[in-house]
């Protein structure tokens, strides 16, 4: 199943940017929402239901699946959740080295989200009598499911990596956070020929609170909106043709004005 190019995916956190949320996608802003596997307790810190919401107010929406603090089983099962939810797909995350034994790998997570149900033949086996609700939803065909990948464009390793995931059915990749696009260009090149968008990942801090912010939890520098915006600039066009955006802090009013910016430098 082939998917479109998701030109702007916009991360959100909160059920309370559901409403942000609709303003911006109805004013064409992005293409994409994208809720993370929070690690604590807030009120959507699951993926699957925070991208539901979005999802039921109409907006194409993209679930984490975290491959690391879960047994495979239960990946398995997230995964599956999203298919049959009737979400857009699934962004694969792997987890750190302390993941658990039995976690399920990201090839095999990315081959079990391409056999998923879908095929004109299942969607037929869907229109027969008596078939259950929750398996007619399963079997439906689907114009697009994402089977979407990490990739650190940062590691040599990551990026050799990415040839086996997109064999393995990855049809996104999306980045880390870059506090400087332009310094990833040569693995961006190095992952053109594979054939799949690469999501450059770009932090919208809009505040110097936001910022600090963002320098504790990532250890990074944390550059303004307009820094960001100027580094991309410097990414050929070719190359940008999908951006990832993940605000951070609470604030959003501006947020608008940061997407129309950047709608401009995505090819």
């Amino acid at each position: 199943m082939s998917c479109p190019r998701p030109r702007i995916i916009l991360e959100f956190w909160y059920p309370s940017d559901m409403e942000i949320l609709r303003e911006l996608h109805s004013r064409g802003l992005f293409d994409v929402a994208f809720a993370p596997d929070l690690p604590f307790g807030t009120a959507n810190a699951d993926s699957l239901l925070a991208a539901w919401m979005a999802r039921s107010s109409g907006i194409p929406a993209l679930a984490a699946v975290s491959l690391g603090g879960r047994s495979a089983a239960a990946s398995v099962s997230r995964i599956a959740t999203a298919h049959i939810s009737g979400l857009d797909g699934v962004v694969l995350v792997a987890g750190d080295s302390r993941q658990c034994t039995d976690a399920l790998g990201v090839l095999d997570a990315l081959r079990l989200a391409s056999s998923l149900p879908g095929t004109p033949e299942a969607a037929a086996a869907a229109k027969l009598p008596g078939m259950s609700a929750p398996l007619r939803a399963a079997l439906r065909e689907r114009p697009c499911f994402v089977r979407g990948a990490a990739v650190d464009l940062g590691s040599e390793r990551s990026v050799r990596l990415a040839r086996a995931k997109a064999e393995a059915g990855a049809n996104l990749f999306l980045s880390q956070l870059l506090p400087d696009p332009s310094a990833a260009v040569g693995a961006l090149n190095a992952l053109s020929s594979l054939g799949v968008p690469v999501a450059l990942g770009i932090p919208y801090a809009p505040t110097e609170e936001a910022r600090a912010r963002l320098s504790s939890l990532l250890g990074m520098s944390a550059p303004s909106p307009p820094e960001v915006l100027r580094s991309l600039e410097g990414v050929p066009r070719e190359l940008r043709s999908s951006i990832y955006v993940s605000p951070i802090g609470g604030r959003r009013s501006n947020l608008a004005d940061f997407l129309e910016s950047l709608s401009s430098l995505v090819a």
